[in-house]
């Protein structure tokens, strides 16, 4: 069985609960779980990790989805080129396979415009890699911005979708582990913790 570790964010504190347990079930379907009813999913896969399923094949299997275009360094930074992200409204219950990366799902009751979502990840997660890791750690969740007032996030480990963090409003992270507590699940442990802040908020301004 695969060893799962959730990290629960709410926002604006240093709190945290980590739930740790082990399933057979692939880490989509927890991910899933973690939808509350009326939210829409949006998966935002930076082009680095689009390598398991290309655009011809999102679009043979008539997976809706938007390109984003954005302007990335050179590993030695002395030029820039143009990559394509992918954000994907999830439909059918598709989750984009996992192989490797940091994952974003944005959890939103509204319809999500290209433009604001560009905007708004532009703002809260400038450099693609760290602070969606961060996010992921929980060090983004004192200062983090969302969309919208009830939205809620997930931040997957770069290397174990199975490991991967929720950050959200404190009342719809409590709905969501009364959900997790009630499946029964094999070695299951539940820890409350307030962690280190590694920011400050000069650093977010």
């Amino acid at each position: 069985m695969k060893q799962f570790i959730l990290l629960f964010h709410p926002l604006s504190t240093s709190e945290e609960v980590r739930i740790d347990f082990k399933s057979e079930k692939p880490a989509s379907d927890f991910i899933e779980l973690t939808k509350l009813d009326g939210y829409k999913v949006y998966q935002y896969i930076q082009s680095d990790f689009t390598y398991n399923m290309s655009i011809a094949e999102l679009e043979s299997e008539n997976i809706g989805f938007k390109k984003l275009y954005r302007e990335k360094k050179t590993w030695f930074g002395l030029s820039k080129k143009t990559v394509t992200d992918l954000l994907i409204e999830q439909q059918n219950g598709f989750y984009y396979p996992y192989g490797y990366g940091n994952y974003l799902y944005l959890f939103s009751k509204q319809e999500i415009n290209q433009t604001d979502f560009e905007n708004w990840l532009n703002k809260e997660f400038p450099s693609r890699f760290a602070d969606i890791d961060e996010t992921f750690a929980g060090f983004n969740s004192e200062f983090l911005n969302l969309m919208n007032e009830d939205d809620y996030v997930i931040a997957t480990n770069h290397d174990y979708q199975e490991q991967f963090g929720l950050t959200g409003k404190a009342e719809i992270i409590e709905q969501i582990i009364s959900k997790i507590n009630d499946l029964n699940l094999a070695e299951y442990e539940m820890e409350k913790y307030v962690r280190e802040s590694k920011k400050t908020l000069h650093n977010n301004v």
